[in-house]
Order: structure tokens, then sequence, then C-alpha cells
């Protein structure tokens, strides 16, 4: 019997079976697009480590009135991701004023794995290593007084993933859904972070965050979903960032990100 994760485009199709061998799927590549369009990455096995961002107003239930609305399309960037055994996960709170917590459940036993406890703004919460296959369900409340039933989700799927990541050099816009890619292999990339920065701050932020020693391997332009000129930063149009890391530890790309994510004007 074979579950499949439905959530992935049909180009990044995987067929997991129930012992949590890969029967088929193509080579994992990271696209900006994918995240934002899918809901989902998916990591070779080269990355040791992937930092999941709570990104600005992603408490809120996309269902509230468009003035209370977040601004991308999901509670985390990823919400979904495929990862090798052996993975390195944490999550990284940049939602502005707002604590979070993370639980982490193996779907096939019920269990309970994980929990981070608080997670402040602009903290990470501690690491968990992914060790065995499988999919877990992780959630969170919003601690939103207005939304206090609203539960934000996401999934990890653990594989034993044979193939290695292949990277998306980009270049584009806030008023092109068209950008042009340039598949590379990126040796030695072994950490993996999104960030989330209005449009008109892209070329400080781009700045900031390679001068904290990220490379930026894609990006994507959207509208927020808040549209007009009410989205935090003063700019409707948002760009998802993908940014790698080689060579450091987890608690220096997190340092970093704790230097870069209060800079982009969000309140």
């Amino acid at each position: 019997m074979l579950v499949i994760l439905s959530i992935i485009p049909f180009n990044i199709v995987f067929a997991i079976a129930e012992n949590s061998s890969i029967q088929q799927h193509q080579q994992p590549n990271l696209k900006a697009s994918d995240i934002y369009q899918y809901y989902t990455m998916v990591l070779g096995k080269d990355i040791k480590n992937l930092v999941i961002v709570i990104p600005d107003e992603g408490h809120e239930d996309p269902n509230q009135s468009p003035k209370d609305l977040r601004i991308v399309n999901q509670p985390y960037l990823p919400q979904n991701a495929v990862v090798n055994v052996g993975t390195i996960v944490t999550w990284f709170n940049a939602d502005v004023d707002h604590p979070h917590t993370i639980s982490l459940v193996d779907n096939n036993s019920k269990s309970l794995i994980y929990e981070s406890g608080i997670i402040k703004n602009y903290t990470a919460s501690r690491p968990i290593k992914l060790n065995n296959t499988g999919t877990l369900t992780y959630s969170g409340p919003s601690f939103d007084k207005g939304v206090p039933s609203y539960k934000m989700n996401g999934t990890l799927t653990v594989v034993n993933q044979p193939l290695t990541t292949s990277f998306n050099n980009t270049t584009t816009t806030a008023n092109t859904r068209s950008p042009t890619v340039t598949t590379t292999a990126t040796n030695n990339v072994d950490t993996i972070s999104t960030l989330m920065v209005p449009a008109n701050q892209l070329d400080k932020a781009i700045s900031e965050i390679k001068g904290q020693g990220f490379g930026i391997d894609n990006q994507y332009a959207f509208t927020s979903m808040r549209g007009g000129g009410s989205t935090p930063g003063g700019d409707k149009n948002q760009v998802l960032l993908v940014l790698t890391s080689s060579g450091k530890n987890l608690n220096e790309v997190i340092s970093a990100l704790n230097e870069i994510a209060p800079t982009m004007p969000y309140k």
C-alpha cells in the first residue's frame, strides 16, 4: 500500500511506502515559488539543518477580515517539508509581538515526541533531530484572542533520501511572476532557511542577509493577502526568500537571523 503525499505538485511527487522507503520521486529542487504555491519544501540528503520560519502575522486565521489577514498564505515557511533522516529542525519566530509554541506528533504512533515551550519573538525553538522515517504533524495555537480556536498546522515527512538538492539562481522583482531560473549544483550548503521581506526593502534585506554570511538561493514575489497599502512595511508586494548557509552551526544561523529579522519594518 502506498501513501501519496498529495500536497506536493506533480513535478516533485513522492510515493512513500509504509516502510518509509522512497519508491519514486524526482530530484529535490528548491524553488521559492513552489513553497508559496504548494506550501511545500523538498530537501535532499545533503541538507543537515532546516529552519522553519513563523512569518509576521502567521498566527492570523485566513478567514478573518482583510485588515486582519496574515501576509503570506501559510502559517509556517515552509508549512510542509520533506527531509532526510538525521535532519535537524528548528522553528524561528519572526511573528512580531506574538509568542508561539510547537508540538510535534508521530502520525503512526499518535505519540507526542516534542514540545518547544514558548518561543519568544526573534528567537528559535530548541532543535530536534529527526532520526526515524515517517510522517510527523506539528502544530501550535495562534495565541490570538480574536481567533482562539484557530490552530497553526504543518507536516514533516522524514525519508531515506538518496538524492542531493538542486539549487536555483533567480532574478525577480515584485512586478513579475516569471523569474529567470538557472539550476545549479551548489556544494557544501548544509542549512536552509526562509525569510519574508517587503519588496520595497528587498535590496536592503539582501545586503544584510549576505553580510551575515547567507547565500540567497531563490526568491519569489507575491502580493500580500492584505492587499492595498495596509501591509506592515508599507508595501503590498512581498518577497519570499530561500536562504542557504554553509559551515555554520545552527546557533550561528539563528544568531544571524536574530540580527536580520528585527530590521524588517513589520509591526
